[in-house]
């Protein structure tokens, strides 16, 4: 299934981001990246799609993979000079090693599967960085809500689906006991930037 144009070209998506996000499309991800110290020394990406997260670990002396099932997001990448790995996290059994694990809106691609994705990334780093947009307009009725839906068409097709606050805030909730977790609300803006700590112990 072809992809919406924005998944075939980074500038392109940069564009749209930048115009979803009004104007602040980078301040997502330095949002994101002041929470990364320096001590760490690998971070996994998942879904990076764009570079900035992997531009700043490379200033702070970080080793980055980024894994994405788009193509042109990975050559981007690589040919940037970053580690950046084609596959499908669904159809992974298990993420490499991190320090810290980055996810940035893209969680509701795997609201089917949000118990195996929480499991491969606890299993990943003890430290896990969600981002997701929790006012988005593909939510919303009518044309603009039908028009997102397809301009956020990733390859799988038109996706519903779209967290809002209380319901990613329930996912939390529900599995932090189970696998033994605790996570803090950092910030709520368009987006939602949640910090997981996994105690291994």
């Amino acid at each position: 299934m072809k992809k919406s144009i924005i998944y075939r070209n980074v500038y392109m998506y940069r564009f749209v981001m930048n115009i979803l996000y009004l104007f602040g499309y980078r301040k997502r991800f330095d949002d994101i990246t002041k929470l990364l110290s320096g001590s760490e020394k690998n971070v996994l990406e998942l879904c990076f799609g764009d570079i900035f997260i992997a531009k700043a670990c490379k200033n702070k002396g970080i080793n980055w993979t980024g894994i994405d099932i788009n193509m042109n997001f990975i050559k981007f990448a690589q040919k940037n000079g970053f580690n950046a790995q084609k596959n499908d996290i669904s159809e992974m059994k298990s993420l490499p090693a991190a320090d810290v694990c980055i996810i940035v809106g893209s969680l509701y691609h795997f609201h089917n599967e949000t118990e195996t994705m929480l499991m491969k990334m606890l299993k990943s780093a003890p430290r896990i960085l969600i981002s997701e947009p929790v006012k988005n307009l593909s939510a919303k009725k009518g044309f603009i809500g039908s028009i997102s839906k397809i301009l956020t068409n990733a390859g799988k097709g038109s996706e519903n689906f779209r967290y809002n606050e209380e319901s990613i805030l329930k996912v939390m909730d529900d599995y932090k006991r189970n696998f033994n977790f605790t996570y803090k609300i950092i910030s709520i803006k368009k987006d939602i930037l949640i910090e997981i700590l996994h105690d291994r112990n």
